[in-house]
């Protein structure tokens, strides 16, 4: 579409919607790399361990997430074994778990928008055209919530033999999504080769807290 039809869209036209997400979600990725404190820094603790499906998963790191100077979420990675390395994240068997606890209200579609658009980031296109239908079941999971709000905890888990299965304040949403690379791929949100931002990788795969910088105390 050329730019002059493209302005000439009516206000609230389906195509602005439309780009006005996508402008939101590359906004929450393209975030400034100063976020990726520890989440205890700012009050939030996660337990060292977790007893999942039988079996225990370890703390692996923690990060908060900004939009410009404001604070979003913090995020732990649970998982069987610590890892250093995106790819040995992903080789592990077993359950695994991002954890969110929100620091302040947040849309759930902008969630959705965020996931979306790093998947389709840190995947080939054959790769994200086969994830297609999960992202489907996704968006309809989410079009049952309206709002997450200040610490309600978030929770993308994987759960062997069943799939990806998203909870708010540990109660599922719906049921799980079987497609055994669409949780891989979440996980590439935030530690692939374009991640959310490059310090709260690190934070997530090294578990140090990064420095405060003074003109966010």
């Amino acid at each position: 579409m050329s730019l002059s039809a493209f302005m000439g869209q009516r206000p609230g036209s389906p195509l602005l919607r439309w780009a006005a997400g996508t402008c939101l979600a590359m906004t929450l990725l393209a975030t400034p790399a100063v976020q990726a404190q520890s989440a205890d820094v700012f009050g939030v603790h996660y337990v060292p361990s977790l007893e999942v499906e039988g079996q225990t998963l370890t703390l692996n790191g923690t990060g908060v997430a900004y939009r410009a100077l404001a604070k979003l979420y913090t995020v732990g990675l649970y998982l069987p074994a610590k890892a250093h390395q995106t790819a040995g994240v992903l080789s592990q068997n077993g359950p695994k778990q991002l954890r969110f606890v929100l620091l302040r209200s947040m849309r759930v579609d902008e969630l959705g928008k965020l996931i979306t658009r790093g998947i389709e980031h840190n995947c080939s296109r054959p790769e994200f055209f086969s994830l297609i239908p999960a992202i489907r079941k996704m968006g309809e999971q989410f079009s049952h919530m309206r709002r997450l709000n200040a610490q309600d905890v978030f929770t993308i888990a994987y759960v062997p033999q069943q799939g990806t299965v998203f909870l708010i304040n540990d109660a599922p949403v719906g049921a799980a999504i079987a497609d055994p690379q669409f949780f891989p791929a979440i996980l590439k949100v935030w530690l692939g080769e374009q991640p959310a931002t490059t310090d709260l990788k690190n934070a997530l795969l090294d578990h140090k807290a990064q420095p405060v910088l003074s003109a966010l105390e």
